[in-house]
C-alpha cells in the first residue's frame, strides 16, 4: 500500500469509522457491517491561498451545455452486435463510454452471451479490437469457445470468416489486479471491454480479499472512472445470491449504466435477457435466445417456443398474450387439479409467481363458487420463463376451471384481462397491441374486459 494511501473500515449501517476491522459495530451494535475504504491523505493543509488557487484551477469544471452538444454530434454512432436480439434490449447499441453489469445464475450463459456478442463485433468491424479479462477461466478454455461461435456464425450467415483475423484483434488479459487492467486498456485503447467477472478483481490497496465489499466497491469504481474516461464500452460480469440479487453491495447497481439479467432454466436452451436498468435505453426490453453448442441463437418467433401445439384444445390448457417490454409474447398456461392425499394440499407455480395462484384459487372460491379445497392444483407456463404481467390472470383462472371441470375451453380463443380481489375482470396496458398480436397467428375471438365482467361469467 502506497505512503499516500491508507484505508480504513466504516459502518455501513451508522458510518462508525474504524482503524481495522471488528465484527460488531462499537455504536450502532450491528454485525458484520465494517466495509475496508480507501483514504487520501490530503497533500497540503487548505489554508486561504491553496483554497483560492484550488478554485481558480477548478474553472474547468463548468462546461457549456453547447459545448457538449456538438461534442455529442461528433461521437461514432452505437456499437451494434447486428443481433436484434440484444440490440434492442440496449437501445440499438452500446454507447461509448457507457458500463454494464450483466448477472445470472451460474450455468446460464453469461460468458456464452457475451463470447458471441464479442464474436459478432469483430466479424462486422474489421478495424476494432476486443480486451476480454478472464478472471475466472483460462485462455485455453477460452478459445475453443471463441473458435465454435466463429464456425457457428459463419455457417448460419452463410459467410467466409477468417477465423485468424477474429482471434488476432481479441486480447485476453489474465490478471486479476484492477490497476494492471486499468494500465492495459489505456494503452491498448480496445473498441470493447469486457471483465469476467467483477467479483474477482482487487486492489492491492486494499486488504481485502476479491469478492470483498470494499474491494468489489473500489474495482468497480476504478473500471467505471476508466471506461468514462477512455469512452470505451464495457461490460461487467457480476455474481448472484442464491436469492438471485447480483452479489455485492446496491453502489454496484448504481454505479453502472445498464443492470442486464439473463435469466431462463439452465437444463433447457430457452435464455431470456431482460434490461433491469438502462440510461441509453428503454428498461423493459426483453430478447430471447436459445443456447447451443455453437452459441446463441435469436428466437425471431416466440410462438414456436411459447405454444405447444398438440396439447391446444384439451382440458386445462388456455392461451393468453403476456407483454415482454414493448413486444407481446403469446404464451400457453397448463392447470393440472389432482385429488390430493395431504392434508395440506400443494400448490405449484412455474412461470408466475406462486403468491398470483393463491390469489387467483381465492377469488374462483369466492366469487365463481368453484372451490379446490381438498386437490392439489398444479400450474405451468410453458417456455422456461417468469411472466409478471397480469394480463395472465383471466387465462390462469380459465385453464383452473376447464382443469376442474374436465372440459376444454373453446378453440382458437385468447384470454387477456386482469383478475381483482372483488372477482371483476380488468382492463390491461396496451390491449390493441397485444390483440393485433393474437389476430396475426390466427386466432380471432379474444376474451377481455370487454367481453367478460366477472369471472362468474367464464
Amino acid at each position: 500500500m502506497s505512503g499516500s494511501v491508507k484505508s480504513q473500515f466504516v459502518c455501513e449501517n451508522c458510518g462508525a469509522v474504524y482503524p481495522k476491522w471488528q465484527g460488531q459495530c462499537g455504536q450502532c451494535k450491528e454485525w458484520n457491517t465494517l466495509v475496508e475504504t480507501l483514504v487520501e491523505k490530503p497533500k497540503a493543509s487548505l489554508n486561504s491561498r491553496n483554497r483560492q488557487v484550488l478554485y481558480e484551477n477548478g474553472a474547468e469544471l463548468i462546461v457549456s451545455a453547447k459545448s457538449v452538444a456538438d461534442k455529442l454530434e461528433k461521437q461514432p454512432p452505437r456499437l451494434a452486435t447486428k443481433l436484434y436480439e440484444i440490440d434492442r434490449v440496449f437501445g440499438g447499441g452500446f454507447v461509448a463510454g457507457s458500463v454494464s453489469l450483466v448477472g445470472g445464475q451460474p450455468g446460464i450463459g453469461k460468458s456464452t452471451i457475451l463470447t458471441q456478442l464479442i464474436v459478432e463485433i469483430l466479424i462486422n468491424n474489421d478495424n476494432l479490437e476486443v480486451i476480454y479479462v478472464a478472471g475466472e477461466e483460462s485462455p485455453a478454455q477460452i478459445v475453443p469457445r471463441i473458435q465454435r461461435i466463429i464456425k457457428a456464425s459463419a455457417k448460419e450467415k452463410n459467410i467466409k470468416v477468417e477465423s485468424n483475423n477474429v482471434l488476432s484483434r481479441l486480447q485476453i488479459v489474465t490478471t486479476t489486479d484492477v490497476d494492471r487492467v486499468i494500465y492495459l486498456v489505456s494503452q491498448n485503447r480496445p473498441a470493447l471491454l469486457v471483465i469476467d467477472s467483477v467479483q474477482t478483481m482487487f486492489t492491492t490497496d486494499l486488504t481485502g480479499i476479491a469478492g470483498s465489499v470494499g474491494q468489489l466497491r473500489e474495482s468497480a469504481g476504478r473500471l467505471v472512472a476508466l471506461a468514462k474516461r477512455q469512452n470505451i464500452p464495457t461490460f461487467l460480469v457480476g455474481h448472484v445470491t442464491k436469492e438471485g440479487d447480483i452479489a455485492g453491495p446496491k453502489v454496484l447497481e448504481h454505479i453502472v449504466d445498464t443492470v442486464i439479467e439473463v435469466s431462463g432454466d439452465r437444463t433447457g436452451e430457452l435464455r431470456v435477457i431482460r434490461s433491469l436498468k438502462n440510461r441509453f435505453g428503454p428498461t423493459d426490453e426483453v430478447g430471447l435466445l436459445k443456447l447451443t453448442s455453437g452459441g446463441i441463437e435469436q428466437v425471431t418467433n416466440p410462438a414456436e417456443v411459447f405454444i405447444e401445439g398438440k396439447t391446444l384444445g384439451q382440458p386445462g390448457s388456455a392461451l393468453t398474450v403476456c407483454l415482454e417490454g414493448s413486444r407481446p409474447i403469446i404464451v400457453e398456461v397448463q392447470a393440472l387439479a389432482v385429488s390430493s392425499p395431504l392434508s395440506m394440499p400443494r400448490r405449484v407455480a412455474r412461470g408466475l409467481p406462486i403468491s398470483k395462484l393463491h390469489l387467483l384459487l381465492a377469488v374462483l372460491q369466492k366469487y365463481a363458487r368453484i372451490s379446490f379445497e381438498h386437490q392439489d392444483v398444479f400450474v405451468n407456463v410453458i417456455g422456461e420463463v417468469n411472466f409478471k404481467d397480469p394480463a395472465m390472470d383471466l387465462a390462469v383462472a380459465a385453464a383452473l376451471i376447464s382443469a376442474k371441470k374436465g372440459k376444454a375451453p373453446e378453440e382458437k380463443v385468447v384470454y387477456c384481462g386482469e383478475i381483482g380481489l372483488l372477482g371483476e375482470v380488468r382492463q390491461v396496458r396496451q390491449l390493441e397491441k397485444r390483440v393485433k398480436e393474437a389476430k396475426r397467428l390466427g386466432y380471432k375471438n379474444i376474451v377481455t374486459s370487454k367481453s367478460l365482467n366477472s369471472v362468474r361469467q367464464l
